[in-house]
């Protein structure tokens, strides 16, 4: 079994790896994602939302991870 801070440097990992290539696979998945026209963010705002979702999952679990987006990058 997986301990939570297993868990959160999974997802670190695997953030650094998908914030290459975001903005393509949600122009690609926009039937499922609801989005019209092409996507509009840049990738300060798709490191920010990685990093704030991570730390989001581990405060809900009373973990201070801290994690920033330079650790992703």
């Amino acid at each position: 079994m997986m301990t939570m801070l297993e868990l959160l440097n999974l997802l670190k990992e695997e953030a650094q790896i998908y914030r290459t290539h975001c903005i393509n696979s949600i122009n690609r998945n926009k039937h499922m994602n609801n989005l019209k026209g092409e996507c509009s963010i840049s990738q300060d705002d798709v490191d920010a939302v990685l990093v704030d979702f991570i730390n989001n999952i581990a405060v809900k679990r009373g973990i201070d991870y801290g994690l920033y987006t330079e650790d992703i990058k």
